[in-house]
């Protein structure tokens, strides 16, 4: 158990390292979400320079890494938007 690290606004006692779980989802989702618009825009300029449709290819591959980074960020997401929306009942 990691000593000293503590949780700022936590209610009660300080949660040891429960900021490192939330951080690390959103880092991943983050990362994903980079990848697959980077992806999408190489693979359309690519797809432009082998078919010679300049800007077609690329902005379609801008369309795709979008909509593959939204649908894949909210499927990662989901569990820890389910978690932070959770309300206590014994809070209120």
């Amino acid at each position: 158990m990691m000593r000293g690290v503590w949780s700022p606004g936590a209610p009660g006692e300080a949660h040891v390292g429960s900021w490192i779980v939330p951080s690390a989802s959103l880092l991943g989702a983050g990362w994903f979400f980079a990848i697959a618009l980077i992806l999408g825009v190489l693979i359309g300029q690519w797809a432009d320079e082998k078919t010679g449709l300049e800007p077609t290819c690329t902005l379609i591959g801008i369309v795709v890494g979008l909509a593959v980074a939204a649908v894949g960020g909210y499927r990662m997401l989901l569990p820890f938007i389910r978690k932070v929306s959770y309300t206590d009942p014994e809070q209120g």
